[in-house]
């Protein structure tokens, strides 16, 4: 702990061990520095106690309206002034008032019942009311005058964000038919990963105006474990009758901690007519990169760099390997790929305009005696270059995800993370894959 007697402005820090001494290190004082203490060193979410004493979770968040405890630290010096205790004395916990008296903000809203006090060396306890109308996962800020903390986050029960399956992105957008995610909290602690087309798993529903979508999983694992606070989403279908622009507004009803259904406010999302959405592969060796989940075609093989190939402990494939092994090496010019991603939007049999698209409940025949295509193609380039689209539409046998069959084009420039962007309607995605020239 900064000693309280320390003077603002520009100071040395040293260290001394066995009675040596480090050279002296310039440092900074500042008046204030608040800071908000999280269940992880470096992590995002605050430290924070419900009512009950229980740590705020993803799978134990907080409510409206209620009261959450808080740790914080650099908050400064308190009037009257607290001396700094000898070693080993006793920390005068409680007492007297800080100088400054901080402010807290979650989601952007003040709080309004705050209480503050020393409870340790540097460490302030901070009793904070979370303010109506919010839910999911928000930021909360502490101050001390002008002075603001970096925000950290707060689980407070409800929707967070919805985001496109495909790699979490366009959040707050979403297409009819697309495979989305809902991040939410308080989800339980039990994980329902079959039972599409249901609507309900493991007491918990969402909505599109009134609408129930089919799930594919619920994920609440890890979020009531702590400190290892894990976020908590149920993937689903966005029902084919929703309209392609304008807002909806989205739903959650759990049954979680409650003998009656919980349902929580409308969260809006703005509708479109595609929303593409590319599945990728994080690179265990880099993890900046993220390949496309692509095939060459009539194969399991995988399009992926050598190197991450072996960092995934896939063996290379080779003219011998199998056609249903799963491998992986490099694109070469003129392969032929099928690219597995969502969010295209209507499909009708063989792309007819005038078809009757698959009902929300519906599964597309897995044996392909009739394809879903969308009416209309992508826009698909690889490097930058434009690629001829040979199918567009759903992958048989499974709702909601999409496959788009392409030739990889002349004139792509090699390298391991060329850039694959695929564009429908005004939106787009946009990931990497491995094209090296023959034998590399």
């Amino acid at each position: 702990m900064i000693p309280f007697e320390a003077a603002p402005g520009a100071t040395t820090l040293t260290v001394t061990w066995n009675s040596q001494t480090s050279s002296q290190f310039p440092v900074t004082l500042n008046t204030v520095s608040p800071a908000l203490f999280t269940l992880q060193i470096g992590g995002s979410l605050a430290a924070a106690l419900a009512p009950s004493g229980q740590t705020v979770s993803y799978g134990s968040p907080v409510t409206p309206n209620t009261a959450i405890t808080l740790f914080a630290t650099g908050l400064g010096v308190t009037n009257p002034a607290i001396a700094t205790p000898a070693t080993g004395a006793t920390f005068p916990i409680g007492e007297n008032p800080l100088a400054v008296q901080p402010g807290v903000t979650i989601g952007g809203l003040v709080s309004t019942f705050l209480a503050a006090a020393y409870a340790g060396p540097g460490e302030v306890e901070i009793a904070a009311s979370v303010p109506a109308g919010l839910q999911g996962t928000q930021p909360v800020i502490v101050s001390s005058g002008t002075v603001n903390s970096l925000p950290v986050n707060l689980p407070i029960a409800g929707i967070s964000r919805v985001v496109s399956n495909g790699g979490f992105g366009s959040s707050g957008v979403a297409a009819p038919g697309q495979i989305a995610t809902v991040f939410a909290n308080g989800l339980g602690a039990t994980d329902q990963i079959t039972g599409f087309p249901a609507t309900n798993f493991v007491g918990s529903q969402v909505t599109f105006n009134g609408t129930p979508a089919p799930l594919f999983h619920l994920v609440a694992s890890g979020g009531a474990q702590v400190p290892t606070p894990v976020e908590q989403q149920i993937d689903l279908l966005v029902p084919q009758e929703m309209p392609t622009s304008g807002t909806v507004n989205v739903a959650l009803t759990t049954s979680t901690g409650s003998v009656s259904p919980v349902k929580y406010p409308n969260f809006p999302i703005t509708m479109a007519a595609a929303v593409p959405g590319l599945y990728r592969i994080q690179d265990p060796g880099k993890t900046t990169r993220f390949n496309i989940i692509a095939q060459f075609a009539g194969t399991t093989w995988l399009a992926l760099p050598a190197s991450m190939t072996a960092a995934l402990k896939l063996p290379a494939c080779t003219a011998g390997t199998n056609a249903l092994s799963l491998c992986g090496r490099p694109a070469t010019i003129g392969d032929y790929l099928v690219i597995y991603l969502t969010g295209l939007g209507i499909t009708t049999p063989n792309g007819d305009p005038n078809g009757k698209p698959l009902a929300t409940s519906q599964i597309p025949p897995a044996d392909g005696s009739v394809l879903y295509k969308t009416p209309a193609l992508p826009v698909v380039t690889i490097g930058g270059v434009a690629t001829t689209v040979l199918y567009s539409g759903l992958a048989p046998g499974y709702p909601g995800l999409y496959q788009l069959d392409v030739q990889v084009p002349k004139g792509v420039a090699p390298g391991d993370d060329v850039p694959v962007q695929v564009t429908m309607f005004g939106n787009a995605d946009a990931a990497t894959v491995s094209v090296q020239a023959q034998g590399q």
